[in-house]
């Protein structure tokens, strides 16, 4: 049976490693979308009020405005199908505009048949979605088979909770290994450290979707104080710099000095729409230590940016505050 099959596959991904949920996710997108009448499905992550498409099968059709779906898509939650389907409409919707749940959403208009069912994370929690999506109504719901992809979606939450199980981990040791390596004047992490820690939330990104962004900092003036007070004024100034950065760092904040007067941070779990504010408060905090800094910020996303690809325009950003600072 097709059930049996796609179990075998997802236990032989195994749950060592993040990129495991992926290929499990993978495989169920890609049986799927060959075996049901809507060619296009995805695994989702909902986090900070959106929806984010990590996983859709390659190659999906296209219609006249473009893919339905495609891998880093964003959706205000809000405004979606899924959401719907989680309070309480339709898991399977034949023909969206002759039903009153869906009718009226900004998609419905494209997406004329829909099915999806939630991911459970490790707790218990909403994850995401498996869904499935087409441009015309279903011409029998019979052809999707709605009691597997029930199933399809209890088994990528139970592989994706062994996965996180596994990987939390992990992630501790990493963390563990990047904050070691310090910045002897600061106590930040050093480049070295920052390094590794881009390289386990490239991995998070990549298979979970986990909300990730990125902002570089640039001091004002450093060599001014240098050449004007000497290296222990300028040392004085980082020292000071790494504080006020220190003070407002939340639980998901990673702090770096990336070398000689710029610093980064990458933050988790902060949803796009909140990145300005959220960053805002460190240049505030820095001013307050007597600090002027500019800063640049940039989400990662599947399908979007690498961790480093968001670094380089955080710093592309930064580099034009701090000219428009120096032009005002």
């Amino acid at each position: 049976m097709a059930v049996d099959v796609l179990a075998h596959a997802l236990a032989s991904a195994g749950p060592d490693a993040p990129d495991s949920f992926t290929e499990a996710a993978r495989r169920v997108v890609g049986y799927l979308s060959g075996h049901t009448p809507l060619a296009t499905w995805s695994v989702s992550r909902v986090a900070g009020g959106e929806q984010v498409h990590v996983h859709v099968q390659p190659g999906a059709p296209t219609g006249p405005a473009g893919p339905l779906i495609e891998t880093g898509q964003r959706v205000r939650w809000d405004d979606s199908f899924c959401r719907r389907m989680t309070l309480g409409a339709a898991h399977v919707v034949p023909d969206s505009a002759a039903d009153p749940a869906y009718a009226g959403l900004p998609a419905a208009s494209d997406v004329r048949a829909y099915v999806g069912y939630p991911i459970s994370d490790d707790g218990g929690r909403l994850f995401g979605i498996l869904c499935g999506v087409g441009e015309q109504p279903l011409t029998d719901p019979a052809e999707v088979d709605d009691a597997l992809v029930e199933l399809l979606s209890h088994l990528l939450s139970s592989h994706l909770a062994a996965t996180r199980v596994a990987d939390r981990g992990r992630r501790a040791a990493r963390l563990a290994a990047a904050l070691a390596d310090t910045d002897a004047l600061t106590g930040l992490m050093n480049r070295r450290g920052w390094d590794r820690l881009v390289e386990d939330a490239q991995e998070r990104v990549g298979a979970f979707g986990d909300p990730v962004a990125v902002a570089v900092l640039d001091l004002d003036g450093l060599k001014q104080v240098n050449d004007a007070e000497g290296h222990e004024a300028g040392d004085d100034l980082l020292r000071r710099a790494a504080e006020g950065l220190r003070l407002v760092a939340g639980d998901g904040d990673r702090l770096a000095r990336y070398g000689g007067d710029e610093f980064a941070i990458l933050s988790n779990n902060v949803p796009v729409a909140d990145l300005p504010d959220h960053f805002a408060r460190f240049v505030t905090s820095l001013r307050e230590h007597g600090v002027e800094a500019s800063l640049g910020h940039a989400f990662a996303g599947p399908g979007e940016r690498t961790v480093r690809e968001a670094f380089r325009q955080a710093d592309a950003a930064m580099y034009d505050v701090k000219r428009a600072r120096r032009a005002g």
